[in-house]
């Protein structure tokens, strides 16, 4: 699979070269909201303050919530699994999906790209868990991602409290 930046709010995951797999599209720079497109639409709402729901049909079917240390909790409702998005300290940046066992389900690698305005992703996925890694859970962790890049540049990601 490879991941294919078209502008600063689209990205979409391609299974082969002619063949889109899902599109993720976010509504505004802000990443307020967002729809992903796999078999299904969903929307992506932010609901409070670093946090995003991820809904189908108005059924709650993820939670993506931002804590402390720019560690990203991701939860699954309708499988029940929780995993958790961190990004690298050393210099090459890297952000990791790990599975709820602790062990390395995929990473994306960003690279600016400056003509979009955005990053171009490559992704790793780790062999073991190619089947759990869908085309859903793959854009919630560019989803992520984003977030990520858009906290450690300025964006206008909100805090994670309110006062």
């Amino acid at each position: 699979m490879k991941i294919q930046t078209i502008s600063k709010t689209k990205f979409i995951l391609q299974q082969a070269i002619t063949q889109p797999a899902a599109t993720l599209e976010y509504t505004d720079t802000d990443f307020k909201g967002a729809e992903l497109f796999t078999d299904e639409s969903y929307l992506i709402r932010q609901t409070g303050t670093g946090i995003w729901h991820t809904l189908l049909h108005s059924k709650k079917m993820a939670k993506t919530s931002v804590e402390a240390g720019a560690r990203i909790i991701l939860q699954l409702i309708s499988g029940r699994k929780q995993y958790r998005f961190t990004k690298s300290s050393g210099w090459r940046l890297r952000f990791t999906l790990f599975h709820h066992n602790g062990e390395e389900m995929l990473s994306l690698l960003p690279r600016v790209n400056w003509q979009k305005e955005s990053h171009d992703f490559t992704l790793q996925l780790n062999e073991e868990y190619e089947k759990e890694c869908d085309s859903f859970l793959i854009l919630q962790a560019l989803h992520c991602a984003n977030l990520c890049l858009s906290m450690m540049n300025g964006g206008n990601v909100p805090a994670l409290i309110n006062i």
